[in-house]
């Protein structure tokens, strides 16, 4: 049975990370505004929480959740006792503690490729946006080796796809990485079906070479 890849702290927070890939890359594409509800699901040691709560300003609100819980205590203890920040320990494919359509942005930053249950982690996230949020979604390029040597949890083109056709996502542009596949979905504000749009599920989902 394939089981989720977890992650020590050093490798989800580091200086080569600040570097080559800072945390408002991700954010400048998810356009975060203040007075928003945002979500990261993985988030590991709170490697975007500072600067999200910038963009969000007094009355937004952020949720972090994770799997392990040692990793929130890390974010936590960076965070300090803001009232703008919840913690939830699970697993992003299941976080039933969250209401439904109740936040304007989603994060599922390098989180994919760590999962067993990649399905649940995209229905979490279509399930937590409200009609007209987004989503950012990134995972490598190229496969995790595992610490016996083999690759993990790959996220394929064909499985990218297969994920993508849950749901009637909207991908829009946003800018290609070097390392990493980013892309970012739009929850349709419109019921589906309600009128053609031909970036709708699969036509416009192409994985970037």
């Amino acid at each position: 049975m394939v089981e989720d890849r977890m992650c020590r702290p050093g490798p989800l927070d580091n200086r080569l990370r600040r570097w080559a890939a800072p945390p408002s890359r991700d954010l400048d594409a998810l356009d975060i505004l203040p007075g928003m509800h945002v979500v990261d699901l993985g988030a590991g040691v709170g490697y975007f929480a500072t600067e999200v709560l910038r963009r969000l300003g007094p009355t937004g609100r952020l949720d972090l959740v994770d799997i392990d819980g040692e990793n929130l205590a890390i974010a936590r203890s960076r965070l300090g006792d803001d009232a703008r920040v919840g913690f939830h320990i699970g697993s992003a494919a299941t976080v039933p503690a969250l209401p439904d359509a109740d936040y304007d942005r989603v994060l599922l930053s390098l989180v994919l490729c760590c999962l067993a249950d990649k399905d649940g982690a995209m229905e979490t996230a279509w399930r937590l946006l409200r009609p007209g949020g987004r989503a950012l979604v990134t995972f490598p390029r190229g496969a995790l080796p595992s610490r016996r040597g083999r690759v993990v949890l790959r996220v394929t083109r064909a499985r990218w796809r297969s994920l993508l056709a849950r749901r009637p996502w909207l991908v829009r542009p946003t800018r290609r990485g070097w390392a990493v596949h980013r892309f970012l979905l739009e929850k349709p504000a419109r019921p589906a079906g309600a009128a053609p749009n031909d970036a709708v599920a699969g036509g416009a989902a192409t994985v970037h070479p």
